[in-house]
């Protein structure tokens, strides 16, 4: 990197450590606050350090975004106030000659983002759920109460009793199988199953035919499908705490788990939208920062930055809920908003650079 780009870039990232860290410490005191009694009942005072820090990943998550914007605002009014953009722009440095250098702490936020949502955030969940506190007691108790899982496994629909999934067995579960337009082709009754060898080894099998004819009976078969084990251990989790590869596997092939097919590949593609947001951010606040520094009025980059940054995360909450729902295609409502700000961003970058040509 250039000595400019190097510069920018640990003024940037020492400003989103810092945001990061103190946003983060901030939430965490109010969940703790608020869930301070349950956790001293059920562990004394050392639950509350376990409990912050394993919900310290679910919580980094949704602030990198955030972070990443106030620490472009805050990066570019420091280069305002102290002069040292108008040297930059003076030295032949275009808006996007700018962007440009600071890609690299863009691509770095952007890391981390993915890093923090696919290993922290469903070990932390599951920590969580598993210890049953706060929010997580009741989603442990809806687990326990769910008698039989219900499973999409390509036209396929399989039915099992909650307590007999085991870790790496199956027992007295029902696979209906079915054709492409979802009629009725056999119903298996399978008295057990061990996976091994990447395939689900069936037994006991009574196999009664769509036409009505009368049940037969099969010892053994081999049943390949890409649910493995720690798939079935993940059935009952929102795509939002599953890794990449767990989604992506639900969302395509044979396996689509308990959840609708469009609800894991809306969240597959969020997963890597969620990853350029942070260049979307920096974007916004180098088109921003050409007219603030003419004005010399730094609060309204704030305050437009704020108001454009913010808009962008209700939109892409909008519409990513209506893509959990069915109502938009998975990709149309994963990165509409993405591609919608970054053109807006890239259109004010461009039309001062033909400004600033002409000039």
């Amino acid at each position: 990197m250039t000595v400019l780009a190097t510069y920018l870039t640990r003024l940037l990232l020492a400003r989103f450590a810092l945001l990061l860290l103190g946003l983060t410490a901030f939430l965490l005191g109010l969940d703790l606050m608020v869930n301070a009694n349950s956790l001293l009942q059920a562990d004394g005072v050392a639950a509350l350090g376990r409990y912050a820090f394993l919900r310290a990943p679910v919580v980094v998550s949704d602030l990198i975004k955030i972070a990443s914007l106030l620490a472009g605002l805050l990066t570019f009014a420091g280069l305002i106030r102290h002069g040292e953009l108008t040297a930059i722009w003076g030295s032949g440095v275009s808006q996007f000659g700018l962007f440009v250098r600071l890609l690299p702490a863009a691509v770095l936020l952007g890391g981390i983002q993915f890093v923090v949502d696919d290993r922290a955030v469903p070990a932390s969940v599951d920590a969580l759920t598993e210890w049953g506190v706060g929010d997580y007691e009741k989603r442990r108790a809806a687990g326990n109460s769910k008698k039989v899982t219900w499973i999409h496994v390509g036209h396929d629909i399989m039915r099992v009793p909650t307590a007999n999934i085991g870790d790496a067995s199956l027992s007295d579960f029902t696979v209906f199988q079915r054709d492409a337009q979802g009629n009725l082709l056999a119903r298996l009754d399978v008295a057990s199953a061990r996976y091994a060898d990447g395939a689900w080894q069936l037994s006991d099998i009574v196999i009664t035919g769509g036409d009505g004819r009368s049940p037969s009976h099969e010892a053994a078969r081999e049943w390949r499908i890409s649910l493995d084990p720690e798939s079935f251990s993940r059935l009952s989790a929102h795509p939002r705490n599953l890794s990449f590869d767990q989604t992506r596997r639900f969302a395509g092939g044979d396996g689509q788990g308990t959840w609708a097919p469009y609800l894991y590949q809306t969240w597959l593609y969020e997963k890597v939208a969620a990853c350029l947001v942070p260049l979307l951010m920096l974007l916004l606040t180098a088109a921003l920062a050409q007219q603030t520094q003419r004005s010399g009025h730094l609060e309204l980059l704030f305050l437009f930055g704020a108001v454009i940054g913010f808009a962008f995360f209700i939109f892409n909450g909008v519409t990513l809920a209506m893509g959990e729902v069915g109502l938009l295609p998975p990709l149309f409502a994963s990165t509409v908003p993405l591609i919608a700000f970054t053109a807006l961003a890239g259109s004010v970058i461009y039309w001062h650079e033909l400004k600033r040509r002409h000039a």
